[in-house]
């Protein structure tokens, strides 16, 4: 496949996507600029064209993770909005189902999101990005501009759950309190379930284990 064939916008897309597949296939270690290259068919050169790094390559397949989330989280609300009974909790505790069989579901790609992979190294507390300590003065230098959409993305799905807690007419400090919790607790639900530290038993749905297991619902 020659790079002529894309167009300037649909070679990012084509790059992203063929990033997923090698991360799902041989894990974060894999990823490299000259190899999403290989695998979509173009030169080795080409992905510099939209990723000035790897670094901006994971941040992006990180951003398109985030928005990927919150597309399915917005789907099933979209689902449940339709039933005029519908309760915040019912919506929260949708959400929060989601939200785990997304994160199940994509393993590797949930660990890049949150960076628990040595390729994407630990937010800065101080910059608050994904980056080694090497990095530190390039993205001292362009954080403003590289990584404002990651980290717009990355709050989608306590933005969807800020949206839900606040139906029930609580205070906004107490939503924002009610969302971060819930948040927080999907994620580190999900990463237990990821490292096998919790089995969901067999015929369960994620939704009536969340239930079980947390107040999200009350």
């Amino acid at each position: 496949m020659s790079s002529k064939q894309y167009h300037h916008g649909d070679l990012k897309v084509s790059l992203i996507e063929a990033a997923n597949k090698i991360l799902i296939r041989d894990g974060a270690d894999a990823l490299s600029l000259r190899a999403i290259a290989a695998e979509v068919g173009v030169s080795h050169m080409a992905p510099y064209a939209h990723f000035k790094n790897k670094k901006e390559l994971i941040t992006s397949i990180a951003e398109a993770g985030f928005v990927q989330m919150a597309d399915t989280m917005e789907a099933v609300a979209s689902e449940l909005k339709s039933n005029k009974s519908l309760s915040p909790g019912e919506l929260v505790l949708a959400y929060g189902a989601r939200y785990l069989e997304f994160a199940t579901t994509n393993p590797q790609l949930y660990r890049l999101m949150l960076g628990q992979v040595e390729t994407t190294g630990r937010k800065n507390k101080k910059d608050h990005v994904a980056a080694t300590t090497n990095e530190e003065s390039e993205i001292k230098a362009d954080k403003n501009s590289v990584n404002s959409p990651f980290i717009e993305s990355s709050k989608k799905p306590f933005i969807l759950l800020r949206e839900a807690f606040a139906l029930r007419g609580d205070s906004d400090e107490k939503v924002k309190a009610q969302a971060l919790g819930a948040w927080s607790m999907v994620h580190g639900m999900a990463a237990l379930i990821i490292e096998g530290h919790i089995q969901v038993p067999e015929g369960t749905s994620f939704k009536h284990f969340l239930a079980a297991a947390t107040p999200l619902a009350d």
